[in-house]
């Protein structure tokens, strides 16, 4: 009833809600551990033995916030607006991840109380620029992420195997109409394509739009931040025991690995073990004299810059320079770029920033090419373009 009474009076703050209803007792498993510490039940949507109790606080949130309208029945997508609200605060820190013990499947977070102890409130992650003629909704305030396993299709087990989180419950931009002028829509800054391989083999591939992720391997929860990227392990992998062998190697060197972050500016890495970790944003096939470029550790490095990206792209529209580069390679343990194609490495991270590939199939679309002929003159109208990259508003661009 508390719930329903709360969606007729507008809806609530997240963080004081769920502070509130952490302290009422109401919700079962839903309960302060310690000082600020609380724990949240987290039975996975694929369980036989899942009741009401176990999505109780997922439907209240989903009452209050107006969701529950659209999605009445779904457990999945109330866990999911959930979780992305958590993940939009920065005054909840995960500290265990419990979800996958057989017994008692909860999470525990922690409680930041601002020093002035103002009211909790709902904050972006990072200050990306705000573009409000770019996209349907006025914000992209969740987080979302779609982890989809690939061969073979049974080894790698998701947590993430609920609807991904969108703003005003549009679909993925891949899902949206293209649309041009006022109404086109974009990826977010934040929004990524990852993919891991283990030499040949596509090990876990994800979509996510979030401001930090972190790469690492059977590490404490509590040492990570963001939302967390484990290496798959190769149990069920068809490959060579030599292989095996090598990529367990280094493996267990990576702990905690490496956090991406996304802002204004660009993408950014930092290492935080011995695990060396070499990083190329050109195709390492395709590099005549390969320097190969590591990353320092504990060190906070850009890995692209959206400034020059852009910049690089309206020279390629305008036929000054070829195709830019925006895919981010990166190698665990291994030099690149070397010479060696990178099918051969045993462990390599792919991240493409989705606005870039949008941009650039744009620019492809009008007329851009990668051939760079005196002779060639294109009679092509290309100022939408230049008016989309500009209406960015990121820092330096103009």
């Amino acid at each position: 009833m508390a719930a329903m009474q709360g969606s007729a009076i507008g809806k609530p703050q997240f963080g004081p809600w769920l502070i509130e209803q952490v302290e009422s007792g109401t919700y079962e498993g839903l309960r302060m551990i310690g000082n600020d510490i609380f724990r949240i039940p987290w039975k996975h949507n694929s369980r036989k033995d899942l009741g009401d109790d176990d999505v109780k606080i997922f439907k209240a949130w989903a009452v209050v916030s107006g969701k529950i309208n659209e999605h009445p029945n779904d457990k999945a997508k109330w866990k999911t607006n959930f979780r992305c609200a958590l993940h939009s605060l920065k005054n909840f820190e995960m500290l265990e991840d419990h979800s996958k013990d057989q017994d008692d499947q909860h999470k525990v977070y922690r409680i930041i109380r601002p020093q002035n102890h103002q009211e909790i409130q709902n904050v972006e992650p990072v200050q990306l620029p705000f573009i409000p003629h770019l996209y349907k909704s006025h914000a992209w305030n969740n987080g979302s992420q779609q982890i989809i396993p690939t061969t073979p299709s049974n080894y790698y087990e998701t947590p993430y195997s609920d609807v991904p989180c969108m703003p005003n419950n549009t679909p993925p931009p891949d899902q949206l109409p293209y649309n041009t002028g006022q109404q086109c829509n974009l990826p977010a800054l934040c929004d990524m394509e990852i993919s891991i391989n283990y030499r040949k083999t596509e090990v876990l591939k994800t979509r996510l739009c979030l401001p930090l992720v972190q790469f690492h391997y059977q590490c404490n929860p509590s040492e990570l931040r963001g939302e967390p990227i484990c290496f798959p392990s190769t149990e069920g992998l068809m490959i060579d025991q030599k292989q095996i062998q090598f990529t367990k190697r280094i493996l267990d060197s990576i702990q905690r690995g490496l956090q991406l972050e996304v802002n204004q500016y660009g993408i950014y890495g930092f290492r935080q073990d011995q695990c060396k970790v070499f990083v190329s944003t050109s195709d390492p096939s395709e590099i005549q004299n390969p320097e190969p470029r590591k990353l320092h550790q504990n060190t906070r490095e850009q890995l692209l810059c959206f400034d020059k990206y852009f910049r690089d792209l309206i020279d390629f529209i305008e036929n000054r320079r070829g195709s830019p580069d925006y895919t981010i390679y990166l190698c665990f343990g291994e030099k690149l770029p070397d010479g060696k194609p990178l099918e051969k490495k045993l462990i390599t991270v792919k991240v493409v920033p989705l606005i870039c590939r949008e941009l650039h199939e744009r620019a492809q679309m009008e007329g851009a090419s990668s051939l760079r002929n005196e002779n060639v003159s294109l009679q092509i109208s290309h100022n939408s373009l230049f008016d989309l990259i500009n209406s960015l508003g990121l820092p330096s661009v103009a």
